[in-house]
């Protein structure tokens, strides 16, 4: 679907979790009288230079082959190539800084390589390429849908003694099944020399731990940890979750900690010990949205540096000067972080202080003055606000010193402190300090940072200048736990350090997603358990996840004569640069200007980024694709943080010209998705009443979701046209949209008769629960009267208006597309490339086919942007490259598929270089000629994917790119190919060089409705994305290959659900009953 105004890509971006789990083996050993400590830190790489710290595992002591607890969970995009760096370090420290440690090797590869493969082994390398002795690295990755969480306590009774001098220092170890064996899921700590052990209570993931399946055998191993790295195995014991959960309900679950081989030498042998499960309970696990949409706000307060050291603020070398543009380094860190933050305050007071000047009319020194000089209301109205205080407090004060941090630190802290005491989660503060130079009052800031610790409160300090910040990157916890200078610790990380410097010639966005990307993980109930090791923090914690926006609209301007608006909505979104792109659009609703939209729009959420919306309303009258020949009714601009931190934003429609649009409102319902569940349905009814004079009734459905604001539509059926015992096609409705996933939660559901003119006649209606539901069968269906309440109240004796019934409600689990390529389908890669006259002599310069003096032309960048993605998914990286439009040697023969390596028996080229070499080495042996023809290489693949689909299983999936400079000339053979080819497991993507009309590529983009042959067969899927490569040459390579491919995650997992196929190995199936085809909302 194309842009409103600016063309532009879709942004159906495919993201997910996915959570990767380290092993290594064989490390170096660079340890004189001991072994290594290993640590693993990952790296990631999306687009440009720069890598960016993930996080960190746990240290292991003395372990060289060491596995460990602590996972990495990372943000998944398929139209992205994501490089990650794992690198492997002998932490010696306490503090676990890098720079003292011993390298022990890296490995570089991509998520896309990751997940394809599952489980990923590689050898370790030095910095140099060389190889780090034997070592090895193993990656494991593992979707993660759910949120759910296992709480648990434990304790050891009787352990077995393991130590000469002593008892044994205990610790356990959890493991999940996997198709490779067991994988570790979760390490307590140790408890020292004792054998009845406590552990602190923990929790693990239910994902991690069984993957959402409570039957699923789990195992538990129990050590004594020895210093050397050499623990002692005392005993284990197999379970499954719904054991342990059944036996704690009464008291607490007792396990028998079994050692085989003890149990083999030993006569009499019984156990070595009992391991005691006092409490094993799963509990939703509260994300980021679950506390801002409850009425959580972000309090934000900004702390200025006034010291002497910044310069006159006079003098262009000050770091306080304000430049012509009205610039300078503190306000565009104010800019930039209260940008986003300013979304989570309902009111948008925030209270901004100096420090460090000499105040008049005393000219003492003051370390927290209100920039405002109002002691008793410090508060400045927005961001704008604050900018204005600092501008006018600015020539007003002497700057001076010292740069103390602990009195702000401790304002805002007492703040926190009360809004502790109140026992709700509803006020968390953020601390701003811009500052320039060392701090002075370094152990009383200490002392107040680990104070501030135990509170809700995160501190944020942008240094700006060129000063050493040795000392900040020290408060900034990274590098292990903060401790005051008597030595107690921080509860938890709460100090983010960034030096302006990196981000001065950036956009204004990046130095807001650096600082604020760790402010989302508030519990300190997140904080993972260490092992004998150092607690470390994500650096670049991205606060990612699924929102679902649900729109309707009020009193809308009406644009038609003898009828009312027809009103779509369409969302467009922007992040970073002012180019505003189509995420979807709504249905389309007939003759209503209150329309409630039953088509919700899902888009991914960051808290660092300001994600502007902007929701466009239309009457839509004709069945084009393009907007700009339907009457406007009004849009509105917002930000996504204003949306999911008022849960429920209603505001007036604006025109163009912001002059406001009647009494027009919109009103946007967020919900964060957590659940991948689906309810398939088969409805029908009987005896409906009839409401239509002529004819019988057209009836339709609609199903609400109970919610704190009222009713909310989550789905809309077709219309049944002219039938009184209506049967609906079979439908999906996400779990989520339907009731939140609470079975018991109340579902109204409504039947209308449709009428033209948009004043739909109610039936009746009836509320019932998945639960009730739930019950239905094909052989004894759910059945439910249907009521309509103001005819009750008339008529004497009205018994109802008809009768519903359900023959299916089935919960099942949605596949997503890691489900797909994890469990091993292969995405197939095909390219073919455009050889018509057209494209000009590859000789001359003005040809589309010359390879400029650094190597590259517009077919060359195509192949490199798609195929650097692509190759990821395919196992053998063997592709084959086709040309077509060409005469070709020796009878010169016009051919309209033939391989560029002139090997038609084996045209495969090994990797996206093989088949950059093959086009260069092809290019001077043919004749450019024509015509341009499609259907032949879109069936030749076509007859693989035919194959493919003939073994019944989910295993191949193809992919064809076609580069291309002109109009089609065999349109008619070409759409009767895709329709055929949008039966079978394939996409095509079409990239257009050069200047051309492409508007022939466009109608096969089947964005504007499902494309349909000469003989008016229709496609079942819509699998053709174009694009010009005009719109992307001046942008990075990535910017395309996110373009052409966000929709083949969602072709794959279209084509598979509807072929009810299943991944091909390792997920286990929902369900074994079929899922009906996805019914998107009907045109009501």
């Amino acid at each position: 679907m194309a842009a409103v105004g600016t063309p532009a890509p879709k942004v159906t971006d495919c993201v997910t979790k996915v959570a990767l789990s380290i092993t290594c083996e064989n490390l170096l050993d660079m340890d004189a009288f001991s072994k290594s400590d290993p640590q693993c830190v990952l790296f990631m790489n999306s687009s440009g230079p720069h890598w960016c710290e993930i996080g960190r595992t746990e240290k292991i002591e003395n372990c060289l082959n060491p596995k460990f607890s602590k996972t990495f969970v990372v943000d998944y995009y398929f139209e992205m190539v994501q490089k990650l760096r794992f690198e492997i370090y002998d932490i010696d420290t306490v503090n676990c800084s890098l720079q003292d440690a011993d390298f022990l090797g890296e490995m570089e590869c991509t998520l896309g390589q990751v997940v394809s493969s599952r489980k990923l082994t590689r050898p370790l390398v030095m910095k140099d390429k060389k190889p780090a002795g034997k070592g090895t690295i193993t990656i494991c990755a593992e979707e993660r849908t759910d949120n759910r969480v296992v709480d648990f306590e434990v304790a050891g009774r009787k352990l077995d003694k393991k130590d000469f001098f002593g008892k044994s220092d205990p610790f356990l170890e959890f493991y999940k099944p996997t198709e490779t064996g067991w994988q570790l899921a979760h390490r307590t700590e140790v408890i020292k020399n004792t054998l009845n052990p406590v552990w602190k209570p923990f929790r693990i993931p239910l994902q991690s731990l069984c993957g959402g399946d409570v039957e699923k055998s789990i195992k538990v191993e129990c050590y004594d940890y020895n210093s050397s790295g050499s623990h002692d195995f005392i005993g284990s014991f197999e379970t499954t979750l719904s054991q342990i959960q059944q036996a704690t309900q009464t008291y607490a679950a007792e396990f028998e900690c079994t050692n085989s081989k003890k149990k083999q030498k030993k006569k009499g042998y019984k156990n070595s010990g009992i391991i005691v499960v006092k409490k094993c309970k799963i509990v939703k696990e509260y994300t980021f949205l679950d506390y801002i949409m409850g009425g959580c706000q972000i309090n934000f307060t900004i702390a200025i540096d006034f010291t002497g050291s910044n310069g006159a603020p006079s003098s262009p070398q000050s770091l306080h000067y304000i430049n012509p543009q009205g610039y300078n380094e503190y306000l565009a860190a104010i800019w930039a972080v209260g940008n986003v933050i300013q979304d989570y305050d309902s009111d948008k007071m925030f209270p901004a202080f100096g420090f460090g000047a000499q105040l008049p009319p005393s000219w003492q020194v003051s370390h927290e003055f209100p920039i405002n000089f109002n002691p008793s209301n410090p508060f400045c109205a927005g961001i704008e606000g604050v900018v204005q205080a600092y501008q006018q407090c600015l020539p007003q004060v002497k700057l001076y010193g010292p740069t103390n941090f602990s009195p702000i630190i401790n304002h805002v802290a007492n703040f926190g402190l009360q809004a502790l005491q109140q026992k709700t989660a509803s006020q968390y503060f953020v601390l701003l300090i811009i500052t320039d130079g060392v701090i002075t009052d370094m152990d009383q800031t200490r002392s107040a940072i680990v104070n501030a610790s135990r509170l809700p409160m995160s501190i944020i300090i942008v240094g700006v200048g060129g000063a050493d910040f040795s000392a900040m990157e020290f408060l900034d916890g990274d590098d292990g736990i903060l401790r005051s200078a008597v030595g107690e610790a921080a509860l938890r990380d709460i100090v983010q350090f960034v030096p302006f410097r990196q981000f001065q010639n950036c956009p204004q966005e990046m130095l807001a997603q650096s600082v604020l990307a760790e402010v989302p993980v508030l519990s300190p109930a997140s904080r993972p358990h260490t092992f004998n090791a150092c607690y470390h923090t994500d650096m670049a914690a991205q606060c990612v996840t699924k929102v679902e926006l649900t729109v309707s609209c009020e009193n809308l301007l009406d644009k038609d004569i003898g009828s009312k608006s027809d009103p779509l909505c369409v969302l467009l979104m922007s992040s970073s640069d002012s180019q505003w792109y189509e995420v979807g659009r709504t249905e389309k609703v007939q003759n209503c200007l209150c329309p409630k939209f039953a088509t919700k729009f899902v888009v991914d959420y960051f808290f660092e980024i300001v994600q502007k919306l902007k929701f466009g309303i239309y009457d839509i009258d004709n069945k084009t694709i393009d907007l700009s020949d339907d009457d406007f009714l009004g849009q509105l601009e917002c930000t996504l943080g204003q949306v999911v931190s008022s849960k429920k934003l209603t505001r007036p429609l604006v025109l163009k010209n912001n002059s406001p649009a009647g009494k027009g409102t919109i009103t946007i319902s967020a919900e964060e998705i957590k659940d991948n569940r689906v309810a398939n349905f088969e409805v029908e009814a009987r005896k409906l009443d009839n409401k239509d004079f002529f004819g019988k009734s057209d009836p339709y459905l609609e199903f609400y979701k109970q919610t704190a604001t009222g009713w909310q539509l989550a789905h809309r059926t077709e219309v049944v046209n002219n039938n009184l015992n209506p049967t609906w096609k079979p439908f999906r409705i996400p779990l989520q949209s339907l009731c939140g996933g609470d079975m018991d939660t109340p579902i109204k559901v409504e039947c209308y008769d449709y009428d033209n003119d948009g004043s739909h006649d109610l039936i009746g209606s009836f509320e019932t629960t998945m639960t009730r539901f739930q019950q239905a069968s094909r052989t004894s269906p759910a059945e439910f009267e249907c009521i309509n309440s103001k005819k009750k109240q008339k008529k004497k004796g009205y018994k109802n208006s008809g009768v519903v019934s359900v023959k299916l409600c089935e919960v099942v689990k949605e596949y997503t597309f890691l489900d797909y390529i994890m469990g091993g389908c292969q995405i197939n890669f095909t390219v073919a490339i455009d050889f018509t006259g057209s494209n000009g002599d590859p000789k001359s310069p003005q040809s589309l086919h010359y390879i400029s003096p650094q190597g590259v032309n517009e077919y060359l960048s195509a192949i490199w942007s798609v195929g650097n993605v692509i190759q990821d998914y395919d196992s053998d990286k063997m592709f084959p490259a086709f040309g077509f439009g060409a005469q070709i040697p020796p009878t010169w023969q016009v051919s309209h598929e033939f391989p560029l390596n002139f090997n038609p028996a084996n045209p495969f080229c090994t990797g996206i270089q093989g088949v950059v070499e093959a086009y260069r080495v092809c290019l001077p042996q043919v004749k450019l000629y024509g015509p341009t023809n499609f259907s032949p290489i879109i069936n030749h693949v076509a007859c693989f994917a035919k194959q493919a689909i003939q073994q019944t299983t989910a295993s191949q999936y193809f992919v064809l790119l076609i580069i291309t400079d002109g109009v089609i000339t065999d349109m008619d053979d070409t759409r009767s190919a895709i329709v055929n080819a949008s039966r079978l497991p394939m996409s095509i993507i079409i990239v257009g060089v050069g200047g051309a009309d492409f508007s022939a590529m466009e109608f096969l983009d089947g964005d504007s409705g499902r494309l349909r042959s000469q003989t008016g067969e229709t496609a079942m899927r819509d699998i053709v994305q174009f694009v010009p490569f005009r719109q992307f040459q001046n942008g990075p390579r990535e910017a395309l290959a996110k373009s052409v491919l966000a929709e083949v995650p969602g072709q794959l997992v279209d084509f598979y659900t509807t072929m009810k196929l299943s991944p091909p190995t390792s997920i286990p199936a929902p369900n074994s009953a079929p899922n009906p085809v996805p019914n998107p909302a009907g045109t009501i």
